[in-house]
C-alpha cells in the first residue's frame, strides 16, 4: 500500500546537506509518500545510494520503487555500510516524492519488520582516527603556506542559503548579475533535468568547493594539485606561468596558475568551457568565465578560507564572490565512481 502525504513536511531537513544538490529540484519537499515491500537491492553507490523496494499493488502488481540518500562515501564516514539493508528485508519507507517518476522518492526513514528504524540522519558505530589526515608534504623550503592536507568544508557558511537552499521556483538570488545574454542562457535551463551532476560533471570550481565531500591538496615547488572527492575532479595548478598561454583550448575547469601571497595562495583561472557556475537554480556562465580563489591559512595551519571572485563580461553585468571555510579532516577521500543507473548511467 502506497500512502501519499499532501501537507507540509520538513522532516528531511536536517538531511539537505547530505545530497549535492537542492533536494527541492528533484523532490517535493510537499509531498510525502510511505510504503511497504521487500528490499530488492541497496546500491551503496555516490552521488546518491539508492534503496529499491517491491511493492505489491492493489491489483497484484510488483511495482519497483527507487529512493534515493545520500552518497555511499559520505554515508560511510558515518558507519554506513552496504548491508545495511539486505535483500529480502521487509520494510515501510518513508520519504519525499520525485518531480521526475512516480515511483521514485528521496529516503527519509525505514522501519524494519522486527522493530529497528533507520533514518538517513543516523550515525553508526565505527573505529574514527582522533588524529588528522597526515600532511602530504611541504611545499618548499617553508617560506609558504602549506596547505597539503585533506579537507573539509567547515560548517556555516556565508552564502548557504537557510533550510537547505531556494526553494523550486522560487527567487534566484544571482539572477541580478546576469546581463541579457545570461538571462537567455538561464532561460534555456531547466534545474530538474538539465543538471550537470546528472551527467557525472564536476559541475564549476564553485560547485567543487561547496559540497560536503573532502578535498586534498598537494603542493610541490612547480605546482598545487586539488582533489576533489567530488566527482573524482583533479585540478593543477601551474605555479611557474606569470600568465596564462594563449589560444587556450576550453575546458570544463579551466587553466590555472597560481602564487602565493604571504599567508594566502592564489589561483587564477581562464579558458572555460561554457556551462553553470551554480547548477541549481542556475548560473549560467560563458567561455569568457574569469575566477580568481584566495586560499588563505590560519596561522595554526588547521583551517583556511577560501573566496573566490567570478567575472564574465559576456554574461555578467557585475562581479560576484563567495567565501568558506575549511578544517582539517581526519579522514581520507575515497574514490567518488559517479554512478546513475536510475538514468542508465
Amino acid at each position: 500500500m502506497i500512502r501519499y502525504c499532501f501537507s507540509l513536511l520538513f522532516f528531511l531537513a536536517s538531511n539537505i546537506s547530505d545530497a549535492h544538490h537542492s533536494n527541492d529540484y528533484h523532490f517535493d519537499r510537499n509531498i510525502g509518500v510511505s510504503f511497504s515491500g521487500t528490499v530488492k537491492m541497496f546500491r551503496f553507490i555516490n552521488p546518491h545510494a539508492r534503496l529499491l523496494v517491491d511493492v505489491t499493488s492493489e491489483n497484484g502488481e510488483i511495482v519497483t520503487w527507487d529512493c534515493e540518500m545520500a552518497g555511499s562515501n559520505g554515508l560511510q564516514r558515518r558507519g554506513w555500510t552496504s548491508n545495511i539493508f539486505k535483500i529480502g528485508d521487509e520494510i515501510t519507507v518513508k520519504g519525499f516524492a520525485a518531480r521526475r517518476n512516480n515511483t521514485e522518492c528521496y529516503f527519509d526513514v525505514a522501519e524494519m519488520d522486527n522493530g529497528r528504524r533507520i533514518a538517513l540522519s543516523d550515525s553508526f558505530d565505527m573505529q574514527i582516527s582522533e588524529e588528522p589526515a597526515p600532511v602530504l608534504g611541504t611545499p618548499d623550503n617553508g617560506t609558504v603556506p602549506n596547505f597539503s592536507r585533506v579537507w573539509q568544508r567547515a560548517r556555516g557558511g556565508t552564502d548557504r542559503p537557510p533550510q537547505g537552499g531556494p526553494r523550486l521556483g522560487g527567487p534566484n538570488r544571482n539572477a541580478w548579475v546576469l546581463s541579457e545574454l545570461g538571462r537567455a542562457a538561464l532561460d534555456s535551463y531547466d534545474s530538474v533535468f538539465d543538471d550537470p551532476a546528472l551527467e557525472c560533471s564536476p559541475v564549476s570550481i564553485r560547485r567543487l568547493w561547496g559540497n560536503n565531500d573532502l578535498t586534498e591538496i598537494e603542493q610541490t615547488a612547480d605546482s598545487v594539485i586539488i582533489r576533489h572527492e567530488w566527482m573524482d575532479a583533479v585540478r593543477e595548478v601551474n605555479l611557474m606561468l606569470n600568465q596564462h598561454p594563449e589560444n587556450l583550448e576550453p575546458r570544463l575547469l579551466g587553466h590555472s596558475i597560481g602564487w602565493y601571497e604571504d599567508d594566502t595562495l592564489v589561483i587564477d583561472t581562464i579558458g572555460y568551457e561554457a556551462g553553470m557556475l551554480e547548477q541549481h537554480p542556475g548560473l549560467p556562465h560563458s567561455e569568457h568565465l574569469h575566477t580568481v580563489e584566495r586560499l588563505t591559512l590560519a596561522e595554526e595551519g588547521n583551517r583556511f578560507e577560501i573566496t573566490i571572485l567570478m567575472e564574465d563580461p559576456l554574461y555578467f553585468t557585475d562581479q560576484l564572490s563567495t567565501s568558506r571555510s575549511f578544517v582539517v579532516a581526519n579522514a581520507v577521500p575515497q574514490e567518488y565512481n559517479c554512478t546513475h543507473p536510475e538514468l542508465g548511467r
